[in-house]
Order: C-alpha cells, then structure tokens, then sequence
C-alpha cells in the first residue's frame, strides 16, 4: 500500500501573520509565519502585507498565495511541531478499556 501525502483539509488566517490549519493525519494548529516572513525572499516579500497574507488559499492540500508563493504541507507540519504548535489528536478510549495503573 502507497504511503499517502499529506494534505492540508482547512485552512484560515488569523492576525497577524498566522494559520489555523488542519492536517490530512487529523493533526492540527496556529502556525505563528512571522519568523519565515522575517527571511528575505522574493516570494515572502508581498506577503509582508497583511492585506496579502490574508489572500492565502487551498490548492491541491497546500497554502498558496496570489503570487504563487506555497508551503509544503510536510514541512509546515515538522515546523509546527518544533515550534510546539502542532496538536495531535487524543486516542479514543473503547468501551471496557482502563484509564489507570
């Protein structure tokens, strides 16, 4: 069975320079994009403009902006979990199954 890519299923800005974003594992989070805006790069120079950032949008699971600038969902992910951004979903506990030691 082939591995399957991860994807983003939502996306959405939040003020200032931030995504709320949901993953293809159930994975989620904010990602703060300050410190990668900070980097000089042609791509991230517009969006410096909030107006801009505000233009992201899902195409084909990952964010893209109007100027063709996108993040690789996997490195968004790995990046969120440095940063302690990323939230894992909680297991789910079946009826019968013991919560203590």
């Amino acid at each position: 069975m082939a591995a399957s890519i991860l994807k983003l299923t939502s996306l959405r800005t939040a003020i200032p320079f931030k995504l709320v974003v949901t993953f293809s594992d159930g994975t989620w989070g904010t990602f703060n994009a300050a410190p990668m805006l900070a980097e000089r790069g042609e791509g991230t120079e517009a969006l410096r403009d909030r107006g801009y950032f505000a233009k992201v949008d899902l195409v084909n699971g990952k964010p893209i902006w109007p100027n063709y600038f996108d993040i690789s969902p996997l490195w968004l992910q790995e990046e969120m979990d440095k940063r302690g951004e990323l939230q894992r979903p909680r297991p789910v506990r079946r009826a019968g199954q013991s919560g203590g030691p």
